[in-house]
């Protein structure tokens, strides 16, 4: 089949002709930077998000409280309340 006159593209040849040399590595290089963020976040994150829940005020363990019994719920009145009454200042 014979090849048309596809003006298409001559415009993205043309388009390609004019930029710059550097772009391609400048890209490249972008592109190589993200991968590895992605692998640092990927690797480093999940750990980062538990040390966080940990020093805002989780669990220090990864078990059941003491006083608890397995597959036993608190009643209401054993649950901590920690909202302050109002005008109750800490």
């Amino acid at each position: 089949m014979a090849e048309r006159n596809n003006s298409f593209k001559a415009l993205e040849a043309k388009w390609e002709a004019d930029l710059p040399p550097e772009l391609e590595l400048r890209v490249s290089s972008q592109a190589s930077n993200f991968a590895v963020f992605g692998r640092v976040v990927e690797l480093f994150m999940p750990n980062a998000l538990q040390t966080v829940v940990h020093l805002i005020g989780g669990a220090g363990h990864d078990g059941p409280e003491v006083d608890l019994y397995p597959g036993r719920r608190p009643a209401p009145d054993e649950w901590p309340d920690w909202r302050m009454p109002p005008g109750r200042r800490p």
